[in-house]
């Protein structure tokens, strides 16, 4: 890389964080050895960028390279084929991006994650999936229906201030259940409390966490068999329940030893829910707020599929595939760190924005254009005050001076 390039924006974003001594030891021994154009470390440069653009295809990214001379410049390639970076996307192994990934988390995790709502909540996470659909054909792999394929991200979030952070992702095929990944994804730590859906409903699962005094948080399916033995007085509007029940049937040997609290109470549409939950500590209000915080991981993922490359994948490979997710994973955590280190206040959006429109200039002037404020300021729309108008008038008027209004310039109104 050229000296001139080492205070460019995109080196703050890329190379601070992802270093490309770090990247290569995770590579295979002699990976790179007979490459003549671009090596894996600017491949996975080439698609960061690519991930920040939203780039259609790799037939976009290929002609990104060609048009533009900043990128270029940047990685000291001048062109790369289509099929070469196909290539390189299916032949990378996935491990190492995931290796990689866990790698920025872990820097995150030390310096700026503050996963405590409160003294009483303590740290809080949350668990789901999202699933990313692709066509049948050349990814049979990855089937799951009749007519389709896709991948199911699993993923476990922390909070980072304003922001929420993928602490742990388990990529599968779509066919997965998502408690299957449950005892991967929940670590037994007193400190935590842990956020999921029903999809997540496994007594079993629940029985082992009340026996190491985890505790979660979580809605219970319609179908449940529930006994009760103990209920309280609700004193507020929003909560129409708060039982001690047991879960399962002793038919079926699936019947709890442990109790649980059973809330019911409503969403934000207004639609009634059951909150099922081991902390008997809180308040049936505070276990309603709390399970809101599981909408934090649905816009996470929205944030991810609507501002990053991952609705439409660059290759049907497994490979390929996990490969992109991986890389749209990294480049979130390294919008996530310079947004940190800027101290800026205004949305990750807007932030993603500026740094894509500035990405290839000096980072002290990307400072100052982020946080630049405008030295005038506009009053607006100029208000015609009409009264004071029609007094001006009726004394031109008054005193003989009619004629004047014959000068369209005099007029309060130009059409």
């Amino acid at each position: 890389m050229d000296k001139n390039n080492i205070n460019l924006t995109i080196h703050k974003l890329v190379n601070r964080e992802f270093s490309k001594e770090m990247f290569e030891s995770l590579l295979p021994s002699g990976f790179d050895r007979y490459v003549k154009k671009m090596n894996t470390y600017q491949f996975i440069q080439l698609l960061i960028f690519s991930q920040l653009k939203q780039s259609a295809s790799l037939a976009r990214v290929s002609k990104s390279v060609k048009n533009r001379k900043d990128v270029q410049d940047y990685l000291n390639v001048d062109s790369i084929s289509t099929s070469q970076l196909s290539r390189k996307l299916s032949n990378l192994p996935s491990f190492v991006l995931e290796q990689a990934l866990y790698k920025i988390i872990d820097k995150l995790m030390k310096h700026n994650v503050t996963a405590f709502i409160d003294e009483k909540v303590g740290r809080l996470k949350v668990i789901d999936s999202s699933t990313i659909s692709m066509s049948l054909f050349g990814s049979h792999w990855a089937r799951f229906r009749k007519t389709k394929a896709g991948v199911k991200l699993h993923v476990k979030i922390c909070f980072m201030g304003s922001h929420v952070l993928p602490e742990q992702v388990i990529l599968t095929t779509a066919k997965k259940a998502d408690k299957s990944q449950m005892s991967e994804l929940i670590e037994y730590d007193e400190s935590c409390i842990y956020l999921f859906d029903r999809g997540y409903n496994d007594y079993t699962q629940f029985e082992q966490l009340c026996l190491q005094n985890v505790c979660f948080v979580t809605r219970l399916k319609k179908n449940a068999v529930i006994e009760t033995y103990a209920e309280q007085i609700c004193d507020s509007d929003t909560i129409y329940a708060d039982k001690e029940i047991f879960l399962g049937s002793e038919i079926t040997n699936t019947k709890m030893t442990h109790p649980l609290r059973l809330i019911q109470t409503v969403d934000s549409n207004g639609k009634q829910i059951f909150i099922v939950t081991n902390c008997f500590e809180l308040t049936a209000n505070e276990v309603g707020e709390l399970y809101r915080q599981r909408w934090k991981i649905e816009t996470f993922f929205k944030w991810m599929k609507q501002h990053l490359k991952l609705r439409t994948v660059y290759g049907k490979s497994e490979n390929a595939v996990k490969n992109q997710i991986w890389i749209a994973l990294i480049t979130y955590c390294l919008q996530l760190f310079l947004y940190q280190k800027t101290n800026y206040t205004g949305s990750l959006l807007e932030f993603k924005r500026a740094t894509i429109d500035l990405l290839f200039i000096v980072y002290e002037e990307f400072l100052a254009k982020l946080f630049y404020k405008p030295k005038r300021t506009s009053n607006g729309r100029r208000k015609l005050h009409w009264q004071q108008e029609f007094i001006h008038i009726e004394k031109l008027y008054i005193n003989g001076e009619e004629d004047i209004l014959d000068d369209s310039y005099q007029e309060p109104l130009h059409i």
